[in-house]
């Protein structure tokens, strides 16, 4: 069990969050008909209020951390930090709730070996709170146990879902090429340097003297241009030079330095594939989720700020949980 401080909390550690992202097919009724302690239930699973809390809490003491108080200042989208980030919470939860329900689904389970980290997980994470703590956020080391079950089980899911998914990779799919390139304003100009190229003066200084754009040398994959700067560039051979092409409001010029770097498509191909994994995952995910239904309790959580709980201060929970899971 290896301890990674310092890595971002659950936005960044939920690597499903995004990848979900296209995944909300459960209905949501905002609703009054669960339990007074219930921030919000999907299927037959239930997110108490200490559960967000906990969240909520952990995730505010490591932005504060690294960003200060003050981040609390600002506004992101029409919305406070707060606000913002509390949202962000909500939707963490949903997802890992959801998760546990698809883990159901497919028959999914903790091994005694993971439940037992999860319970040496909670009692560390635990011992970490004093006695205001565990009052204000109405929490016991039982519940994070639970918090840390279904986590666990959570990312169990994901991974076990997505592994089983089969996909093929062809390296012209993957490859990555490594480009020089210049934009000029006018069609006049970007002529003139195409015919001091063909005499044979060099790219690169020509790019440095005439170009807009103050990258000349970029490394590119399929699906980062599009449009005919992709087509054109996936095109040429090693030292080709392309012809003058308009696009962006001005006029390309293109040298390909090389068809296919070895090392960052290699990279690149494990990346394509588990996005394509994660399109065939989300298809899974919305069939089995598309009939749930999912009661939340906005005004309960509307009601939390982080001024009343200003004697918090906890930030480790998924830090400790990287060091009991994370390799």
């Amino acid at each position: 069990m290896k301890n990674k401080a310092g890595r971002r909390t659950a936005g960044l550690l939920l690597a499903f969050c995004l990848l979900m992202s296209g995944c909300g097919n459960t209905r949501i009724v905002v609703t009054t008909g669960i339990a007074s302690d219930e921030l919000f239930r999907i299927g037959d699973a239930s997110c108490s209020l200490s559960e967000a809390l906990v969240y909520l809490m952990n995730q505010k003491g490591s932005y504060e951390k690294v960003y200060g108080l003050e981040m609390w200042e600002h506004s992101l989208g029409g919305m406070t930090m707060e606000e913002y980030l509390k949202n962000q919470v909500v939707s963490e939860l949903a997802q890992v709730k959801s998760m546990t329900l698809l883990a159901q689904e497919q028959e999914i389970a903790l091994t005694e070996e993971e439940t037992v980290r999860c319970e040496e997980a909670a009692a560390e994470y635990f011992a970490t709170l004093n006695a205001e703590e565990t009052e204000l956020l109405k929490v016991d080391q039982e519940m994070v146990r639970d918090m840390y079950e279904d986590y666990c089980l959570a990312f169990k899911a994901y991974r076990q879902v997505t592994e089983e998914v089969s996909v093929e990779i062809s390296d012209d799919e993957a490859r990555i090429i490594e480009l020089q390139q210049m934009f000029l304003p006018e069609e006049g100009l970007a002529a003139e340097l195409k015919e001091r190229l063909k005499n044979g003066e060099d790219f690169g200084t020509l790019a440095s003297n005439y170009s807009r754009l103050s990258q000349t040398t970029l490394f590119i994959a399929r699906g980062d241009k599009g449009g005919e700067y992709e087509e054109i560039a996936f095109d040429l051979d090693n030292e080709e030079i392309s012809d003058v092409f308009g696009a962006d409001g001005g006029y390309y010029i293109l040298k390909c330095l090389n068809t296919y770097v070895e090392k960052e498509s290699e990279a690149n191909k494990l990346q394509v594939a588990q996005r394509q994994k994660t399109e065939q995952f989300q298809g899974i995910y919305t069939e089995l989720m598309k009939d749930t239904l999912s009661e939340f309790q906005d005004r309960l959580w509307e009601r939390v700020s982080f001024a009343d709980y200003g004697e918090v201060e906890t930030s480790s929970f998924f830090e400790i949980y990287q060091k009991y899971f994370e390799e």
